[in-house]
């Protein structure tokens, strides 16, 4: 999978759409099942075990489409949505730091005032690029669990 903030993927399940919906749903309503989740009809979240969530746990969303030859499958990784939520809010945060910093900086300069908003736009730069490196480490961090969550789609579909 090529290196996104939210990986996804697409491929063909040999199955119809509504048969690939049930087998899914019965492998997450097996009494053994290791991870959680739900369907909506041609839509599907899954997750990783309550005992193995962290913060940077991945989720798993699919559509679940017929197709010619089966159930086009479309998968996106994503994060929580508490903290991708937290992880927008960190970047409006310092995406308006630099704008009030420029809007601030052009009429300090307007009026032969010292400058000193300068220093506001570098600072909200580091915090954007503080903000990506965090979310890169994160997903780093739940590669594995990615790589387990795949997996267990892939055996409930029987396309493994």
């Amino acid at each position: 999978m090529p290196a996104r903030m939210r990986p996804r993927f697409e491929y063909v399940a040999p199955c119809p759409s509504g048969a690939a919906a049930d087998r899914l749903r019965m492998a997450l309503d097996c009494e053994g099942a290791r991870y959680r989740g739900r369907v909506f009809g041609t839509h599907a979240v899954l997750h990783v075990p309550t005992d193995e969530d962290r913060i940077w746990s991945p989720f798993l969303s699919l559509d679940l489409r017929g197709h010619g030859e089966g159930t086009l499958v479309r998968g996106l990784y994503g994060p929580k949505p508490s903290v991708w939520t937290l992880f927008m809010a960190a970047y409006a945060i310092c995406g308006f730091a630099a704008v009030f910093a420029l809007g601030f900086l052009y009429a300090q300069w307007s009026l032969d005032q010292p400058m000193w908003a300068a220093g506001i736009f570098p600072l909200a730069a580091l915090g954007a690029l503080a903000t990506y490196g965090t979310a890169r480490y994160g997903q780093h961090r739940g590669r594995e669990q990615m790589d387990a969550l795949r997996t267990f789609l892939d055996d409930a579909l029987g396309t493994a």
